[in-house]
């Protein structure tokens, strides 16, 4: 039932070439009155969100709308949606968190050796019997950057 909801407000906040969020009371007033207007309005901004983006990015942007979209569809009710949506972000944080770690305990296991205006290799220790890591060995070339 759709009835007459006038046209969202917008919040005063301005972003770079996306369109605006209506504040939160007429957010929550389409809602209850016009929730197919308010699902345009959000399948709209996704879609202006994601033409933003960098070509080459877009289509794994896209990718990602459609799990989202798919998820929301299988939910039963909107808090089992939400909830969903929050350990998808949840999970993604976790695989983040654990690539930056990988990277970090790399960082701290290559030793550069850097000599003025050369290029010098550097190589990870070589592992002993006892760890427990796979790691192979490492080499790199340290390019000095000017001071």
């Amino acid at each position: 039932m759709k009835s007459d909801v006038s046209k969202p407000e917008k919040a005063s906040t301005k972003r770079n070439n996306q369109q605006d969020l209506p504040d939160f009371n007429t957010l929550v007033k389409m809602a209850s009155e016009d929730p197919e207007g308010l699902e345009k309005l959000r399948r709209e901004m996704a879609e202006n969100l994601i033409n933003q983006a960098p070509k080459d990015t877009q289509r794994k942007l896209r990718g990602l709308q459609f799990k989202i979209d798919m998820e929301r569809r299988r939910a039963k009710t909107p808090m089992a949606a939400c909830i969903k949506m929050s350990e998808m972000m949840q999970s993604s944080f976790i695989e983040l968190r654990n690539a930056l770690n990988e990277v970090s305990q790399l960082k701290n296991k290559v030793t550069p050796k850097i000599v003025k205006d050369k290029q010098a290799p550097i190589t990870a220790p070589k592992q002993n019997n006892h760890s427990t890591t796979n790691a192979k060995e490492l080499s790199a070339t340290v390019i000095p950057f000017p001071v």
